[in-house]
């Protein structure tokens, strides 16, 4: 038991100092960052999805983001079902040694899928589209937490059998993140 509770310390001890070196600013070449979250997107249809988002830092204020946003309701809206994946370069402007702006364009993929009884024969709906979006995400660091605001413009288009929908969004998520830092 006593070796236990030694080892328990020692690689608490190691972790701790990993964590307190000092950075001129929160977003530094090898961090690794991860969020989840519930998001309100607005936009013809108002939906909500639960996000999540993983960034490595492959130099100071540059990273690499992937995102992906998981409908969960309504399901009284037409198409039924838009998921994401979002992926592609992010870039940081420090605001202070705590608090980071960051921006990223990136490329996606919605995939949709619906039931709608007005098309008849065509009345199931599975598609994957591509979209492009932008984001401004706003955070301020801790140790091993940061708490972030986030605004993404999703711009996509779906073909059902008749018609050409536009089904771009506003998407707005805050809450809490993780941050490790692997350098």
């Amino acid at each position: 038991m006593r070796k236990i509770f030694v080892l328990a310390l020692l690689l608490n001890s190691i972790g701790t100092n990993a964590q307190q070196k000092s950075y001129a600013f929160a977003a530094h070449k090898g961090l690794l960052r991860a969020e989840a979250s519930l998001a309100y997107g607005s936009g013809q249809n108002n939906r909500y999805y639960v996000q999540g988002e993983l960034e490595y830092l492959v130099q100071d204020k540059f990273g690499w983001m992937s995102e992906s946003y998981f409908n969960i309701g309504p399901d009284s809206i037409y198409p039924k079902n838009n998921h994401s994946l979002f992926s592609g370069p992010c870039f940081h402007a420090p605001m202070g040694k705590h608090t980071d702006f960051s921006t990223a364009l990136q490329p996606g993929l919605s995939f949709i899928s619906s039931d709608n009884p007005e098309l008849g024969k065509y009345s199931s709906l599975k598609e994957i589209v591509p979209n492009i979006s932008l984001c401004g995400t706003l955070a301020y660091y801790g140790s091993f937490f940061h708490v972030f605001m986030q605004l993404r413009g999703n711009f996509a288009y779906v073909n059902d059998a008749f018609r050409r929908q536009n089904i771009s969004d506003l998407r707005l998520s805050f809450g809490l993140g993780w941050n490790l830092n692997t350098r």
